[in-house]
Order: structure tokens, then C-alpha cells, then sequence
């Protein structure tokens, strides 16, 4: 089910990705970011971001012709602050609470099962914020997610 909802989520994103509007004071597309380092090497990503139920920043591109993607999920009205990363499903709950991280290589699906993420600033246009997390695979498999930030479209 989890996996389903990340593929909803995957089209809705890559659907909307171009669709975020210029305020005409200055700010753009340019401006953000999502960035992480992963096996010694940093991405920049530019973020989409989707509200509907909870908050979706989600940044991907093909990198050495791989797909690679990471994905953060926060409450749909973040808050400043610092949270827990969880690999928790979203139920009706923990919708306003839930913070994730998912790391996508290829095949590979790393959920986000310890970590933090610390929002740092949110305004009407912007949340802007860190992050770090401990992924594992549906084997086992480990991986860590270091130096994260981000700034995307509120």
C-alpha cells in the first residue's frame, strides 16, 4: 500500500513539477532547492511540492542514467521546529504529525527510518528547512542520507 500511495504521489509530482507560479516580487523556480548528500555524493535537486492531505517536496532527476529521487513528506501546515523521521504508513492519526524521508536509486527504495528534520523557516511562499536519515531497503540494506536542506514552495 505504501508503495502504491509513493506512486500516486510520483505522478501527481512529476505532473505538476512546472506548474508553481512566480509571485512577481523577485522569487523563482530557481530559487529552490532540495540537496543531500548520498555514498559520498551530493545532489541538487529542484523541488516540486504538493499539498493535499500532507506535504509533499519531492526533487528527482536521472543521474548517470539512473533514476534518482528523494522524497520528504511533513504535515500539509508545517510548523517550525525539529522532528523524528519515521518510516510510519500515514493514517488519518499521524497526518498532522508524520515527517519522512524516502530515498529512491533505481529499483531501490530506501525508507527513512531514523532521522530528523528540522524546518527552519515557513512563510505564506516558502518552507525552507534540514535534513538526515538512516533509509533501509526491503532487504535490509542501509543507506545514509547527510547534509540535507531544502527551500520549496509552501
Amino acid at each position: 500500500m505504501k508503495k502504491l500511495v509513493t506512486l500516486v504521489l510520483v505522478v501527481i509530482a512529476t505532473t505538476f513539477a512546472g506548474c508553481s507560479s512566480d509571485d512577481g516580487g523577485g522569487s523563482t523556480q530557481d530559487d529552490l532547492y532540495i540537496k543531500f548528500t548520498y555514498e559520498g555524493q551530493q545532489y541538487n535537486f529542484e523541488p516540486a511540492t504538493i499539498t493535499s492531505g500532507q506535504k509533499l517536496i519531492d526533487g528527482m532527476e536521472d543521474v548517470n542514467d539512473i533514476q534518482t529521487r528523494l522524497s520528504l513528506r511533513m504535515p500539509e501546515n508545517p510548523t517550525t521546529g525539529t522532528f523524528n523521521i519515521t518510516d510510519e504508513t500515514v493514517t488519518d492519526t499521524n497526518l498532522n504529525t508524520l515527517h519522512s524521508g524516502i530515498l529512491y536509486v533505481g529499483d531501490a527504495t530506501y525508507d527513512g527510518v531514523t532521522g530528523t528534520m528540522i524546518i527552519t523557516s515557513v512563510s505564506e511562499e516558502y518552507v525552507i528547512g534540514t535534513f538526515s536519515f538512516s533509509g533501509e531497503d526491503e532487504n535490509g540494506v542501509t543507506v545514509a542520507v547527510t547534509n540535507g536542506s531544502f527551500k520549496a514552495f509552501n
